[in-house]
Formats: C-alpha cells, sequence, structure tokens
C-alpha cells in the first residue's frame, strides 16, 4: 500500500511540471496586434491629444465671435466726501450682454483655428497609419525569428541523425574514429546557432509588446506566410495622394496659413460691437429701481506703430513655410510607393529564386544521404548538404519576411488603414 501511495506521490509530481509546459502562450494575432498599436501606441496617444488641444483652441477662437452675458449682485457703501464723493449706497443686480457685430479679423481667425484642428485631427490618423506599419514590422521581425529558430532546429535535428549513423558506422568499423569528432563539432554549432535564433525570437517578441504597450510576456504569432499585392503601382500612387493622411494634413495646415494670412490683413478694416447692460436695484439718495443703457463702438485702426504690418508679414511667411513643406510631403510620398514597390518586386523575385534554392538543396541533402547509405559519400558532403538545406531555409523565411514588409510598406504609403 506504502509502495503504491509513492508511487502516485512521484507520478503527481513529474506529471505537474510536464503539463504546465504543455501549455503554449497565448496567439498574439497581427490583426489584434494593430488593433492594440491604433488604440494604445504612444504615438498615436501623444497625437490625439495634440489634436484634441487643437481642438480646445479652435473653440476658445470662437468665443470672440459669439454673445457673452454676465450676471452680477452689488452692494456700495460710499462714505468719503473727505474725497469729494457724494455718501451714497446701493445694492443692484445687474446684466451685461456683449455682442460682436462686425470682427473680419476674429472670424478669420477663428476659421484658420478650425482649420488647424482639422489639420491635427488629421496627422492623429497619420500617426496611427505608422504606428501601425511599424507594428507590421516588428510582427515580421517576429515571425521570422519564428521561422529561423524551426530551420535550425531542423539542422540540429539533421545534425543528430547524421550523428547517429555515423557512431554506428565507426563502431561497425565502417568509418573512421575521427569522423565522430568532427560531427560533435557540427552539431555543436547548429545548436549554437539554434540558441542564438531562440534568444534573437524572445527579443523581438519583447521589443513588439513594448511598442503595443504590453505587459512582457511569452506570446506565440501567426506563422509566417508571403503575402501579395492586387493594385497596380498607378493605382497605389494615385491613392497615396488622395489618402495619405500625412499628405492630407499638410494640405489642411496649408488652408490654415491662408486663413492667418486673412486674419493679418482683416487686421486693417474696422471693427464694431454693441454692449448693453441693465440695472434693478435701490440706491440712497433714490435715483430710481431700474434702467439700463446700451453702447454701440466702432473703432478703426490708423497708426499702431507697424504691428499689423509685422503680423501679415510672418502670416505670409507661415504660409510660404506650410506650402514647402506640402511639397515636401508630397514628394515623400510619392518616393515611399516608389520604393515600396521596388523593394516588393525585388523581394518577389528573391522570393522565387529562393524556393528554387532551397529544392536544389533539398536534393542535395537526399542525394547525399542515398550516397552515405551505400558507403559512396565523401566525409563532409552530408554536412555540408545539411548546412546548404539550413541556410536555404533561412534565405527563404528572411525574403518571405521581406516581401511580406514591402507589401505592408505600400499600404503605408497608400495611406491604407490596415498592413
Amino acid at each position: 500500500m506504502r509502495k503504491a501511495v509513492v508511487a502516485l506521490v512521484l507520478v503527481a509530481v513529474l506529471a505537474g511540471p510536464a503539463s504546465a509546459e504543455s501549455v503554449s502562450p497565448p496567439l498574439l494575432a497581427l490583426a489584434q496586434a494593430v488593433a492594440r498599436a491604433k488604440a494604445a501606441g504612444f504615438d498615436v496617444r501623444l497625437a490625439q491629444a495634440d489634436a484634441a488641444i487643437a481642438s480646445a483652441d479652435a473653440a476658445s477662437s470662437r468665443t470672440s465671435l459669439r454673445p457673452q452675458v454676465s450676471v452680477s449682485a452689488n452692494a456700495l457703501d460710499a462714505n468719503e466726501p473727505q474725497l469729494g464723493m457724494p455718501v451714497a449706497r446701493q445694492a443692484y443686480a445687474s446684466a451685461s450682454v456683449t455682442l460682436p457685430i462686425y470682427s473680419p479679423a476674429a472670424a478669420l481667425t477663428a476659421r484658420a483655428a478650425d482649420a488647424s484642428a482639422l489639420a491635427m485631427r488629421t496627422s492623429a490618423a497619420a500617426a496611427s497609419n505608422d504606428a501601425v506599419f511599424a507594428t507590421a514590422q516588428a510582427y515580421r521581425r517576429v515571425q521570422l525569428a519564428d521561422a529561423v529558430v524551426a530551420a535550425r532546429r531542423a539542422a540540429v535535428a539533421a545534425g543528430e541523425s547524421h550523428l547517429v549513423v555515423t557512431q554506428q558506422r565507426v563502431a561497425a568499423g565502417k568509418s573512421a574514429r575521427y569522423l565522430l569528432a568532427r560531427d560533435r563539432a557540427a552539431l555543436a554549432t547548429a545548436q549554437q546557432a539554434q540558441e542564438d535564433a531562440a534568444s534573437e525570437r524572445d527579443q523581438s517578441a519583447n521589443d513588439l509588446q513594448a511598442l503595443l504597450d504590453m505587459e512582457i510576456a511569452a506570446i506565440t504569432v501567426e506563422p509566417l506566410e508571403r503575402l501579395f499585392v492586387s493594385d497596380s503601382r498607378d493605382a497605389t500612387r494615385e491613392r497615396a495622394l488622395r489618402n495619405r493622411a500625412a499628405y492630407v494634413a499638410a494640405e489642411q495646415r496649408l488652408v490654415a496659413a491662408q486663413g492667418t494670412v486673412d486674419a493679418a490683413r482683416a487686421a486693417y478694416r474696422p471693427s464694431a460691437t454693441l454692449t448693453a447692460q441693465t440695472y434693478n436695484g435701490a440706491s440712497s439718495p433714490a435715483l430710481g429701481s431700474a434702467g439700463g443703457q446700451v453702447q454701440i463702438s466702432a473703432s478703426l485702426p490708423v497708426v499702431d506703430g507697424g504691428a499689423r504690418t509685422a503680423a501679415a508679414a510672418k502670416a505670409r511667411a507661415e504660409y510660404e513655410r506650410a506650402r514647402a513643406m506640402r511639397d515636401q510631403v508630397r514628394a515623400a510620398v510619392l518616393r515611399d510607393v516608389a520604393n515600396a514597390w521596388r523593394e516588393y518586386e525585388a523581394a518577389s523575385r528573391d522570393v522565387t529564386i529562393a524556393t528554387s534554392a532551397l529544392a536544389d538543396a533539398q536534393e542535395q541533402q537526399r542525394i547525399a544521404a542515398v550516397r552515405e547509405n551505400a558507403g559512396k559519400a565523401i566525409a563532409a558532403e552530408v554536412l555540408d548538404a545539411i548546412s546548404a538545406v539550413a541556410s536555404a531555409r533561412e534565405t527563404l523565411a528572411r525574403n518571405i519576411a521581406r516581401s511580406d514588409v514591402a507589401v505592408a510598406a505600400i499600404h503605408h504609403a497608400a495611406g491604407d488603414a490596415a498592413p
């Protein structure tokens, strides 16, 4: 009975860690990573805060065009005849209204602020587009690292299998003993390469999670698969000039700068304001319990020491700067489209070449194994074939990842919401 209990305890102890290790890390899909980048990316959050600040500034600038109403309660006990003031007491409530009648400079300033706020909101969309592209790149790095680990794991398995065959041939007296040292050294090199790849994979996963503001933990990603682009280069170019948020924001900033120029010129025009005030209360001596006044003020600036001229010159310079930046962004957008497409074309050709190279290397490995089994292979032939297959697998994986990143770059250059 005691032996049975001990056996059950041992089984429980041994089965516990095994079952814990069998639980795979959670899967982080690319769509989930992109959604989190849009919602929780650091640059996106900063851009959204800037857009909210600009919207608040625009709302503040519009207040000068709207009626202002205030209500006040007042009590006065004036008793300073020594200063030539009459002795009086007052207790009254007052309401005042201020209404801008004609204020072209304020109206144009508010319009320019609205355009600036719109540009900031579009810039937030541009930040989201950039965050999606950065996330896609980081995700592809993890996928590539996974593929490299798998390729090097296969190389280790092939090296171990070859070492077993060599040990058997040495034991049977068909091979020299020094071949064991050579095979063990080759296996050790493959194991080191596998460990390096695993470390690089873990670091890439950590970089991805830090980019997404996630807790650092073990994760799995979707397997690396080759993607394709359905649109043409010309269609991508037209879509980029129409939808790329960075270029649209630059156009909106140019509109805002033109509004600032118009507002600076409008400072030369007259302005008019209506003010009304009521009075309800009591006074001693009695001067009446109610009253009010209405006033219209019109002003025309004549001499201001050059302030308006300087403001207009600054506004024109800011407009020229915004136009130059718009042109620079347009050139950058067209460059991004051209470079992304050229990279996609090169990566696609390299994937085709790498696929053929892997097939040739695998055939070479198969023939080398057949020759080894027949006792006709030279000492390094099989090891060279194993190394060639491992290298071809890695090369193919790197080119597929490169092609997928180029696809993401095309979508980014075109201003698409998804990679």
